[in-house]
C-alpha cells in the first residue's frame, strides 16, 4: 500500500510540465525578490535620485523601477512601503554616472541579477528587455537634448544584442 501511494505522488517531467506554465514574457515578475534582484534594485536608486541616469525628467520612480525590473509597480510598492515610489521624480544633474567605478558597479549587478534568473528563457528575455528599456532612456534624452545619434550605429548595435 505504501509503494502504489508513493508512486501515486510520483509526477511524470510532462505532468510537472503540465502544472507549471511556460515563461511568458508579457507577464511582470511577480513573487519574491532575489538578493541580486533587490541588490540591483538598491544600487538604481542614488543614481536616479541624483539626476545621473540617460532619463527623461519627470519620470516617476515607480516608473522606472517596474519598467527596467520588469515588475509590477505594486510588487515595488509592497517591498518598498515608506519609499513614497509615486512621489519621486527624476529630474536630470548629470544625466550620467561620474566615476568608471559608478558605472562598473551597475553593471556588475544587473549582469549578477540576470545571471540569478535560473529559467534561462526568462533570463535572457529580460536581459534583452534591460537592453531596451536603457536604449529607449537614452535616445529619449538625446533627442530632448536635440543630440543626433548615428541610426546606422544604433541599428547594428540593437541587431548584435538581438542575436
Amino acid at each position: 500500500n505504501n509503494n502504489s501511494r508513493n508512486n501515486n505522488n510520483k509526477r511524470t517531467l510532462s505532468q510537472t510540465a503540465a502544472i507549471i506554465p511556460p515563461y511568458d514574457p508579457t507577464t511582470p515578475r511577480t513573487g519574491r525578490w532575489t538578493d541580486p534582484e533587490l541588490s540591483f534594485r538598491d544600487a538604481l536608486l542614488p543614481p536616479f535620485l541624483s539626476g545621473s541616469l540617460p532619463l527623461p525628467n519627470n519620470l516617476k520612480l515607480v516608473d522606472f523601477l517596474s519598467s527596467v525590473l520588469k515588475s509590477k509597480p505594486s510588487r515595488l510598492t509592497k517591498k518598498m512601503k515608506h519609499a513614497r515610489l509615486s512621489a519621486k521624480h527624476y529630474f536630470v544633474h548629470s544625466g550620467f554616472l561620474r566615476t568608471d567605478r559608478e558605472a562598473e558597479t551597475l553593471s556588475r549587478l544587473e549582469k549578477e541579477f540576470l545571471d540569478s534568473i535560473a529559467e534561462e528563457n526568462e533570463r535572457e528575455e529580460m536581459r534583452f528587455h534591460m537592453q531596451k528599456e536603457w536604449r529607449d532612456h537614452f535616445a529619449e534624452r538625446c533627442e530632448y537634448l536635440r543630440l543626433e545619434v548615428d541610426a546606422t550605429g544604433w541599428w547594428k548595435s540593437m541587431e548584435e544584442a538581438e542575436r
